[in-house]
């Protein structure tokens, strides 16, 4: 695809949307209708959101300086509660509000799950990715839920699409485009850093190789520009922190208790020890274990926790006793999810040969990569879902195309 033509995308860009604001203006409806429960890290999200707005301070479960996780999701909440103060003191309505923006935002998701696939795809199959993502159960879980992945994902997904168009476009401006929205990205959620470096990649083409001037002032712009929009946090660090953070400190526990096979038995490992002892401990852990049990260790670290990480969906485990037909749907469409980690996996395999899907197939790679060290928790795996419906979308590519091969080539008549 050299460039999306909206005159010609339209009727699908407006039909998915259509579908996909009134898919979610029934679910904050009805979000609305229920008390927002908050626990785990929405609690310590929501009380960082509280002493920002109260005392103009960031911190997270304290009411001191903090810099455990990184500001982008309490500073979105923050603003939306400071909105909702203006028409109501309820802090519940706060709470339904920030829902809603999150609703709205996964319209926007939708939408961004179609303008990435179209790089490549044709409009049918990247209308199916995107629907398939639309209405994939687990966005509707997370998204009345107050957690970062809500931010996240469509930060995540602008940042990937920008990123296609640098790979397009090669222009100074897609460079700063694409640098301010992986700086954004990273204050929402630090393990996209690295992606720093993908630009560099390119240097692996020929092309670029023969024109290695202007290329590599373009990626010293995406640097600088990624590194003036991190400046405010790294300045604020220093000055409240009294130390050098490059993103947050909050690594250590998940790190931790990625190391033990049995983190869901033995919750109290982390327990009286700071984030530097859990470092230390984590390191130490991984350390004796693959010396002592080398092939067990690779096997946690590869096979078992990717099968943590994708086996169940990020949604409710259990159907309720007296629930409804809708919801029995839904939960029975939730649980078809290693249906399309399968189909997705598949579909972005083929893509490593096809121009714009080889690098999803690569983001995907490394969002799944990054996870490994860490504790294996479905919710980890969920923002590598949108991806693995383009994969799902490139499947019904190829398959169709080759259908329609196959349809078009005349079959050898038999001999007299």
């Amino acid at each position: 695809m050299k460039r999306l033509s909206f005159a010609k995308d339209r009727t699908w860009i407006g039909l998915l949307a259509a579908i996909a604001l009134v898919y979610h203006a029934y679910f904050i409806v009805k979000a609305w209708r229920q008390p927002v429960l908050l626990y785990g890290d929405a609690y310590y999200y929501d009380h960082s959101a509280h002493v920002l707005n109260a005392l103009h301070l960031y911190a997270y479960w304290s009411w001191g300086p903090a810099a455990q996780v990184t500001p982008g999701y309490p500073l979105f909440l923050a603003l939306v509660y400071r909105l909702a103060a203006l028409f109501t003191p309820s802090h519940e309505t706060a709470m339904h509000l920030a829902q809603a923006c999150q609703h709205l935002l996964a319209v926007a998701t939708s939408l961004l799950v179609y303008v990435i696939a179209r790089f490549r795809l044709p409009r049918y199959a990247s209308f199916v990715a995107a629907l398939l993502w639309t209405v994939y159960p687990p966005v509707i879980y997370a998204n009345d839920q107050l957690l970062t992945e809500n931010l996240y994902i469509p930060f995540l997904l602008a940042f990937v699409w920008s990123f296609l168009v640098l790979v397009r476009d090669r222009t100074w401006q897609s460079f700063v485009a694409a640098g301010l929205l992986l700086a954004v990205t990273t204050l929402i959620r630090p393990s996209v850093a690295p992606l720093l470096a993908a630009p560099a990649c390119l240097f692996l083409q020929r092309e670029t190789r023969r024109a290695w001037k202007p290329m590599l002032r373009n990626y010293a712009l995406y640097i600088a520009t990624f590194a003036v929009a991190m400046v405010p946090w790294w300045v604020r660090n220093l000055v409240a922190m009294h130390q050098w953070i490059t993103t947050d400190l909050d690594a250590a526990n998940p790190l931790l208790f990625g190391s033990d096979p049995t983190f869901y038995k033995d919750t109290n490992i982390s327990n009286g020890l700071t984030y530097a002892q859990q470092k230390a401990l984590a390191i130490q852990r991984i350390e004796e274990g693959f010396r002592t049990h080398p092939l067990a260790y690779l096997k946690w670290y590869t096979l078992d926790k990717l099968g943590w990480l994708f086996d169940t969906p990020w949604y409710n485990s259990v159907l309720p006793q007296h629930a409804g037909l809708l919801t029995r749907l839904t939960f029975a469409y939730a649980h078809l999810h290693l249906v399309w980690v399968i189909v997705g996996a598949i579909g972005l395999a083929a893509g490593f040969g096809m121009r714009y899907v080889r690098w999803l197939s690569w983001l995907t790679v490394f969002l799944i990569v990054v996870q490994l060290p860490f504790i294996p928790i479905n919710r980890y795996a969920y923002p590598t879902m949108p991806f693995l419906f383009v994969g799902v979308g490139t499947v019904a590519y190829l398959v169709t195309a080759w259908a329609r091969l196959r349809k078009a080539t005349p079959r050898r008549t038999a001999a007299p």
